[in-house]
């Protein structure tokens, strides 16, 4: 009975591990692509700087000092989205932390205009 309990106890202190394990802070900065319009361009102080991809407790989300700040939701294994309103920019957001190598992108859906990174 007592090795149960013993068992018991080490599986449940080795759960918390296991998800702190898959926990990731990425730093990617984002180039717009050369194609966007001028309209795109203006938005590019916003773009054009660091931002992290942070997994803290199975919850993704993206940070960068320009004001984007977004919690993402899980598409398959290692993608995450979500979708944010810059203005009158609606923008798509994809972190492909399972690629090699890691990947994101904001894209428009409105004005086409698409900034990228890979981290190496």
């Amino acid at each position: 009975m007592k090795m149960k309990i013993l068992a018991a106890l080490a599986f449940v202190g080795a759960v918390p591990m296991a998800a702190s394990a898959q926990d990731a802070d990425v730093k990617f900065w984002l180039k717009a692509d050369p194609r966007n319009i001028q309209g795109c361009i203006s938005a590019d102080p916003s773009f054009t700087r660091e931002h992290t991809f942070l997994m803290v407790n199975g919850q993704a989300e993206i940070k960068s000092a320009g004001g984007i700040n977004l919690k993402l939701k899980q598409r398959a294994n290692g993608v995450y989205t979500g979708d944010f309103d810059l203005g009158r920019m609606n923008l798509d957001i994809v972190a492909n932390v399972a690629s090699q190598p890691k990947m994101l992108t904001v894209s428009s859906r409105n004005l086409g205009c698409k900034w990228s990174a890979v981290r190496e």
